[in-house]
């Protein structure tokens, strides 16, 4: 009786527990959730198709950037490791120059945040916005 009763306490653990695992999956995902876009006091960005990085510091830049991946909600996908290549990395620094937040934009609709991809579920990301600030600026070699 009592391996019995063991028996169902495991069975309904590892229930739950995949249970669990299945909920945080499929939730939709939000970057930079907790994140005021006024707190942010740079934007580090490196492109990884040309090697050439950038820092945004105009308000509106930033605002526009933070504002736009918070709106879009994401939902995880494939694994990420093993993925060697990427468009854009971004780091979220605060004034004092630490990492608030960091993941890269690969499209449009795409967000790498290893382990995970992450696809759009409703809207494009500021991928062609990042593709404009590339051709305005001067990236840093």
């Amino acid at each position: 009786m009592k391996k019995k009763c063991i028996l169902c306490r495991s069975v309904l653990l590892l229930i739950i527990c995949i249970v669990a695992t299945c909920l945080w999956y499929f939730t939709p995902k939000s970057f930079l959730e907790d994140v005021d876009a006024n707190e942010i006091a740079s934007i580090s960005v490196f492109n990884g198709s040309t090697g050439r990085r950038m820092t945004l510091e105009d308000a509106g830049e930033i605002s526009f950037i933070v504002n736009n991946i918070q709106a879009v909600k994401m939902k995880r996908g494939k694994i990420s490791s093993n993925h060697d290549g990427y468009s854009f990395s971004l780091t979220f620094k605060d004034a004092d120059g630490n990492a608030i937040d960091s993941f890269i934009i690969n499209s449009k609709t795409v967000i790498r945040d290893d382990p995970f991809f992450y696809e759009s579920e409703n809207g494009e990301l500021c991928f062609a916005f990042l593709q404009e600030l590339e051709n305005k600026y001067v990236f840093e070699e």
